[in-house]
């Protein structure tokens, strides 16, 4: 099966309704419903997902799974700074923990937000 995760910045009472319908239809039809992650602002989101993590997310996706060692390795970094990292990526739901090591289970990544002005 191929996931798709979503990244989006939107507010919690939208958050909740996407995941409701999402939910609904999962039940009713009995398939796949991507998944979501949901940010608040566009701070919270670039405050748990930084540029270093998005780099490390691009090297997961490129090589499939590894050790943390090996990809402190390939990323030229230092092994504490790349565990805390996917420590932080594990916990957003990013990336994976199996018996081999990291991996994003995700075939695709889309990251969407649009800022509004706020209604007069």
């Amino acid at each position: 099966m191929n996931r798709k995760l979503i990244i989006s910045i939107t507010s919690e009472t939208d958050a909740m309704q996407d995941f409701k319908a999402g939910f609904l239809q999962a039940f009713n039809t009995g398939s796949y419903q991507d998944e979501y992650i949901y940010f608040t602002s566009p701070t919270t989101l670039f405050q748990k997902i930084t540029p270093k993590r998005w780099e490390l997310i691009a090297k997961l996706q490129e090589v499939g799974t590894v050790s943390i060692r090996e990809l402190a390795r390939l990323l030229g970094r230092d092994i504490r700074r790349v565990h805390d990292d996917t420590v932080a990526l594990i916990e957003e739901g990013v990336i994976e923990r199996n018996g081999n090591g990291v991996c994003v289970p995700f075939t695709e990544i889309h990251t969407d937000f649009s800022l509004k002005t706020k209604a007069a």
